[in-house]
C-alpha cells in the first residue's frame, strides 16, 4: 500500500477541520447582535482565510511529493475521483474567494477586528455577482466533501483496498 506523504497527511486532516469549522459558524459575520454572534463570525471568516492559504500550500507540496495511484476499480470510478477531487480543489479555493468578495462588498471597516483581512472595497458588478453565491457554493462545497468522505467509505467497507488507509496517520 502507497500512503501518501506525511506533509499532505497533516495538510489533508487540518483542511477538514477549517472546513468543518466554517461551516459550523457559517452565517452572516456582518450581522451579530451579540459578542458571542460576531466571535463566531470572526471564527467564520479566518477559517475561511486559513483554509485558503492551506489550499495554496496544499497545491504548492503535492507538485513536490508523489502521491499514490487512485484506486479505481474501473475506468469510470478513475474518472469519478479524478473529476472529484478537481472539484474539491475548485471549491476550496472558490468558497474562501467568493467569501471574501461578499464580504468586501458589504463591509469597509470592523470595529474591534481580531484579525485584519485585507478587503478590495466594493467588487464590480461581475464580482459581486459571485460573491452572492456565496452560501450556495459552499453548500454544494460540503455536499462534495460529504461525497468525497462516503466515497473513501466506500472504499474501505464494500471494495475493501487500502484507499481510506492512505490518507492515515498510521
Amino acid at each position: 500500500m502507497n500512503k501518501y506523504p506525511s506533509p499532505l497527511i497533516v495538510i489533508h486532516w487540518m483542511t477538514v477541520i477549517l472546513v468543518l469549522t466554517a461551516y459550523a459558524t457559517s452565517g452572516d459575520p456582518t450581522r451579530g447582535a451579540t459578542t458571542m454572534d460576531f466571535l463566531v463570525g470572526q471564527i467564520h471568516v479566518l477559517s475561511g482565510s486559513l483554509l485558503f492559504i492551506l489550499v495554496i500550500c496544499r497545491l504548492f507540496v503535492r507538485r513536490l511529493m508523489t502521491v499514490p495511484e487512485v484506486t479505481a476499480h474501473t475506468p469510470w470510478l478513475a474518472l469519478a475521483a479524478r473529476a472529484g477531487h478537481g472539484l474539491l480543489y475548485l471549491f476550496m479555493l472558490l468558497t474562501p474567494v467568493t467569501g471574501w468578495l461578499k464580504l468586501s462588498g458589504k463591509v469597509t471597516f470592523f470595529d474591534a477586528i481580531l484579525f485584519n483581512l485585507p478587503l478590495m472595497g466594493k467588487p464590480g458588478s461581475l464580482l459581486h455577482q459571485l460573491a452572492n453565491y456565496h452560501q450556495t457554493i459552499g453548500n454544494v462545497f460540503i455536499t462534495l466533501v460529504g461525497v468525497h468522505a462516503f466515497a473513501a467509505l466506500v472504499h474501505h467497507y464494500y471494495f475493501k483496498d487500502n484507499t481510506l488507509k492512505k490518507m492515515l496517520f498510521r
